[in-house]
């Protein structure tokens, strides 16, 4: 069973914005945006960044698997 980025989904709903407005702002597709919430993708380098500047937070913080890769 895939682990779902709780940090991510957390920072998103914290945002007040919706999932949809997230991708949009990200440049993503918000079913990408969606299998990454859910782990069933990986978010690259480049979403990682996008994502933090949208959530206003490091891309550390919303995807702390990256720090032990």
């Amino acid at each position: 069973m895939p682990k779902k980025n709780l940090a991510l989904k957390i920072a998103i709903v914290e945002s007040g914005l919706s999932q949809v407005d997230i991708a949009e702002a990200a440049d993503l597709h918000e079913s990408r945006l969606s299998q990454i919430i859910n782990g069933r993708r990986q978010a690259r380098d480049a979403e990682q960044k996008a994502l933090a500047r949208v959530l206003k937070r490091k891309p550390t913080q919303l995807f702390p698997e990256a720090i032990a890769s």
